[in-house]
């Protein structure tokens, strides 16, 4: 089991697992009620605290993703990110993007968010992943500054198209 502890900030990144369930699901609520909460085009998504949790349970179980937890020196969760395994055509490589990244608001400017992005990196960077991709809301305006403080661009000239289908 991965665990990443940096003795200056006082807290730890593991690799969760079903085990982590019940302490990564209030998290990845509360991720996603902020995005319900300010970024319009999520304002009709379902809130069902119990969905989310079965959504991160599939995850979990199916390996389909990767999530990474943080926790405070008494062992309480704090933040979290999850990547999925993804490709680039026109690079010609494996990339990850990274799909969600969260801190509770108690517990930020303590630099728990950096880490779980750097955990990420190294991750990524050991099993020959060359490319880290992500997206967030124009109103999320403290995550734009924190992937800029840690190396990311943003790529202008795309545009970003959705076709829902259920």
């Amino acid at each position: 089991m991965l665990a990443h502890t940096l003795p200056e900030t006082r807290f730890a990144i593991t690799h969760a697992s079903i085990l982590d369930l019940d302490d990564l699901a209030p998290l990845f609520s509360a991720y996603r009620q902020f995005y319900i909460d300010h970024a319009p085009q999520y304002a009709n998504h379902s809130q069902s605290s119990e969905e989310a949790r079965s959504f991160l349970a599939e995850r979990l179980a199916v390996g389909d993703s990767r999530l990474y937890l943080a926790r405070d020196a008494q062992g309480k969760a704090i933040g979290f990110a999850q990547v999925y395994v993804s490709f680039s055509s026109m690079a010609l490589c494996r990339c990850w993007v990274l799909n969600d990244l969260f801190v509770l608001p108690d517990n930020r400017g303590q630099q728990i968010g950096e880490a779980l992005l750097a955990q990420v990196e190294r991750e990524a960077k050991a099993t020959g992943v060359a490319i880290l991709t992500m997206e967030t809301s124009p109103e999320n305006v403290p995550a734009h500054r924190l992937y800029q403080k840690m190396g990311y661009v943003r790529e202008m000239g795309h545009l970003h198209f959705v076709r829902k289908l259920a």
